[in-house]
């Protein structure tokens, strides 16, 4: 019984010893260093949002390759014609394909981009709007390409 607590542990401290040095290699960033200031200007562009009424409808759907992705921006339930709409994709899995792109207006309300998805897997999408270089909202959507 005693020669099986010499093996046991030094494996013990062994995979201890090694999950600590995976887990600090590998330290995602998941923690937000300045939290406070970060939620600040998050709350402030909610209230923006509230008080223009703000609206951006959901991408139909991603798909692997080429996309054209069309939304539809409203204001007191009228077409948004003023600010700037920014589209971000982003695999999940890599940051290596991430990409960030000017959304064109081609009519009052209606904002299109073109981006591409070079494979499948779970995908990102997030839309910035801008006024006056000021954030006033962002939408996030998850997308499972197949």
């Amino acid at each position: 019984m005693k020669l099986f607590f010499y093996i046991i542990y030094p494996l013990f401290f062994f995979a201890m010893g090694s999950g600590i040095y995976v887990a600090f290699r590998d330290a995602e960033g998941l923690v937000e260093s300045n939290y406070y200031e970060s939620s600040k200007g998050y709350f402030q562009s909610k209230a923006a949002e509230k008080q223009l009424a703000v609206e951006v409808s959901k991408p139909d759907s991603l798909k692997r390759g080429y996309n054209i992705i069309r939304l539809k921006a409203t204001s007191h339930g009228k077409p948004l014609e003023t600010g700037d709409l920014s589209l971000f994709i982003g695999n999940l899995s890599t940051t290596r394909f991430d990409s960030t792109m000017t959304m064109r207006q081609l009519a009052p309300g209606i904002y299109q981009a073109t981006p591409t998805i070079p494979f499948k897997g779970v995908w990102f999408a997030r839309i910035d709007l801008k006024q006056q270089q000021q954030l006033v909202t962002s939408k996030k959507w998850f997308f499972n390409v197949k």
